[in-house]
């Protein structure tokens, strides 16, 4: 599914952050045309934080698009926007990383808020093995948001979390800065995470082109597993 990194500006992605802010983040058309081309070569969602025009672009697809699912992530900072991800109609409701890395009272509060909605609620990861390891103790959340790239890029221990993804058959995880913010061959990325317990990925997205290759490598890799 698409990912919204690089429509954010995400700080991974170096001297390109800005461009792909400027471009993307308050652009609905630039955003509908990669979310399009995902769709076409068979994504059919998008894992979203609903900031920018990046919502609007997403409940237009959700709109025009009977089988289009939103995922969503709540936002960083004081207001996590769970009301605009609810009005979405997310399907999943992670809790951002940066509320769940911290492994405290707050990230229980915000997985009861969710659940008590009606929507599945998961945890995203920036610090994985520890929040994981946290989740799994005091939490009864299934689905996760991860870090899972064949570099090892913000996975912190790599073989750690590989064993723990691998050995967690009751949980869900979603692999997201697949392509190790564009370090990453397509398919050899895919080919790794396909040897992995990982039901779904999250691909960062900036021009049409890339958008229809990356999500043709994907459904390929993942669908031989």
């Amino acid at each position: 599914m698409t990912g919204t990194s690089p429509f954010l500006g995400a700080a991974q992605f170096g001297k390109n952050a800005r461009i792909y802010r400027k471009k993307f983040m308050n652009n609905t058309q630039a955003l509908l045309e990669i979310m399009e081309a995902c769709y076409e070569a068979g994504g059919r969602g998008i894992q979203m934080i609903p900031v920018g025009k990046v919502g609007e672009a997403a409940k237009i697809m959700s709109d025009t698009h009977d089988d289009y699912v939103i995922i969503g992530s709540t936002a960083p900072g004081p207001n996590p926007l769970i009301e605009e991800l609810v009005e979405s109609g997310a399907k999943i409701i992670f809790a951002h990383g940066t509320v769940s890395d911290k492994k405290d009272e707050k990230l229980i509060k915000m997985i009861d808020d969710i659940a008590s909605r009606g929507i599945i609620p998961g945890i995203a990861a920036h610090s994985p093995v520890s929040t994981l390891n946290f989740a799994f103790k005091n939490t009864e959340v299934k689905t996760f948001l991860i870090p899972f790239n064949e570099t090892g890029l913000f996975m912190g221990d790599k073989q750690q979390l590989e064993e723990i993804v691998n050995s967690r058959k009751d949980c869900y995880f979603v692999g997201m800065k697949t392509l190790s913010a564009g370090k990453s061959d397509v398919e050899v990325a895919y080919n790794y995470i396909a040897k992995h317990n990982i039901c779904a990925v999250t691909i960062g997205m900036v021009t049409i082109e890339e958008a229809k290759l990356s999500t043709k490598v994907a459904l390929k890799s993942l669908n031989t597993k």
